[in-house]
């Protein structure tokens, strides 16, 4: 009779545990780890998806706009914007405390920025998570202690918050922070309202 037909000891045994509790950890780690990373990318892309629509959507009126002012405490934006066939019209941008990035279209003003709650929602904003937009305008300020670029916080009016808007002339300056879950994107740019209307401007958007 063969000592292999004695079956397994004790000790082989619980060293066959071991080594299958270790392998399935493992595997459990890399899964975690797989499923923190999808949901990390999922959460960046989003917020990349909603900078660009906020960005892009910014950047293409005030291009075609010919004036724009800046209210609710450098929070919300109105321009007159000229459009294809020689309208014009009204928009506004508004960031919201809650966290949301609202727009609004309309053939003539004045828009109010005091109730928003029917605009068109560009960044769904959840205060109550941190996701959301929040203002991050900044200005460049030399270099820190380790030669990065170090940035400050614009607070144009002086009520101690970061604005999200301001203005030098007929261009505009905006920063945001769009956050989703883990990722956060941040939207800094630069556009200068550069079209022009024949005659008397009798659009009235605030």
């Amino acid at each position: 009779m063969n000592a292999d037909d004695d079956g397994i000891t004790l000790i082989e045994l619980i060293i066959y545990i071991v080594v299958t509790s270790l392998f399935l950890g493992l595997l459990a780690l890399m899964f975690v780890n797989g499923l923190r990373a999808q949901a990390q990318t999922t959460d960046r892309d989003s917020a990349t998806g909603q900078s660009v629509v906020v960005s892009n959507s910014i950047q293409t009126s005030l291009r075609n706009a010919t004036a724009f002012t800046i209210t609710s405490a450098n929070s919300a934006l109105i321009a007159k914007v000229s459009t294809p066939g020689g309208g014009r019209e009204c928009r506004a941008w508004v960031v919201t405390t809650g966290g949301d990035v609202r727009y609004r279209v309309a053939a003539s003003g004045p828009i109010s920025t005091s109730n928003t709650s029917t605009w068109t929602v560009l960044v769904d904003g959840d205060a109550a998570s941190g996701d959301g937009a929040h203002p991050s305008l900044s200005r460049r300020d030399g270099n820190d202690a380790s030669g990065k670029p170090k940035f400050v916080p614009i607070d144009a009016d002086g009520d101690g918050l970061t604005d999200a808007f301001s203005r030098n002339g007929q261009t505009l300056s905006y920063g945001l922070e769009v956050t989703r879950g883990d990722a956060t994107v941040v939207v800094s740019n630069g556009v200068t309202a550069q079209a022009a209307i024949e005659g008397t401007d009798t659009l009235t958007c605030w």
